[in-house]
């Protein structure tokens, strides 16, 4: 994937698995919700009125044959706004639809997904 920023990310759909067995994916329209990435390491994360910061790095990756992903850590300046399992850290990465996928699903949360806004 190429990398060019600045990269705004916003919210486009949900899913989640838990009990009630797997909700497929939700669409969202009208979020407020999104990322900046910036060309220097940081971003900013708004949801409605409130904003955030912090630093991230990027990972490229190799799932089986000819697949390539990457994989986005986030680490917060104040642990405002994180939507994670992990204290003052979020982990998204690029499924194959080129969305950015995170959220706190591996403590069964919330899968979110976000499209790159260009």
């Amino acid at each position: 994937m190429e990398k060019k920023f600045p990269q705004i990310w916003k919210l486009v759909g949900k899913s989640s698995y838990g009990l009630g067995g797997d909700s497929g994916f939700q669409a969202i329209s009208d979020s407020s919700y999104f990322y900046v990435f910036k060309k220097d390491g940081t971003f900013l994360k708004t949801v409605g009125n409130e904003t955030t910061s912090g630093t991230f790095q990027l990972e490229d990756l190799i799932h089986g044959t000819n697949t390539k992903g990457t994989s986005y850590t986030l680490t917060f300046l104040d642990d405002l706004l994180r939507y994670s399992c992990y204290p003052n850290l979020e982990h998204l990465h690029l499924n194959m639809d080129n969305l950015l996928v995170g959220g706190s699903d591996p403590c069964d949360g919330i899968t979110l997904y976000f499209s790159n806004e260009k």
